[in-house]
């Protein structure tokens, strides 16, 4: 894993590979110990995810339940340390591709992603993969 990349977009290319590859441990070396994640939950207030403890239990949820998840990059808007991320989501459950749009948005300070905020449908991932 190369730690030497510090631009913000870089720095958030460089974690999709890794979440892309499955690499968990990659992808938490360019989170600050103190990363904070805000995503879609159960209720409308959605789920917030501190430390990096918290995320790699996230994570490991996430690659379990959904093996093979991966995303594409579909565009990318920057400025200073913030980037966001339009892209496309595709989860495999039992042998069926579910393909969603979703976007992302982070803060990256001295080359760490300090802060995450993610949006898609989880109600229509789920209604979809128990069909």
């Amino acid at each position: 894993m190369d730690r030497s990349v510090s631009e913000p977009v870089d720095v958030v290319r460089t974690l999709v590979a890794a979440l892309n590859r499955g690499a968990i441990e990659d992808a938490l070396l360019l989170c600050a110990d103190e990363i904070v994640l805000w995503s879609p939950g159960p209720d409308l207030l959605g789920q917030l995810i501190r430390g990096k403890d918290e995320l790699r239990q996230h994570l490991e949820f996430a690659e379990a339940s959904w093996p093979g998840m991966w995303v594409s990059i579909d565009s990318i808007v920057a400025a200073g340390e913030r980037v966001a991320l339009e892209m496309t989501s595709v989860v495999s459950s039992e042998g069926e591709s579910v393909v969603q749009p979703m976007a992302a948005f982070y803060t990256v300070h001295d080359g760490l992603i300090v802060e995450q905020r993610s949006y898609f449908d989880l109600g229509a991932l789920d209604r979809r993969l128990m069909e």
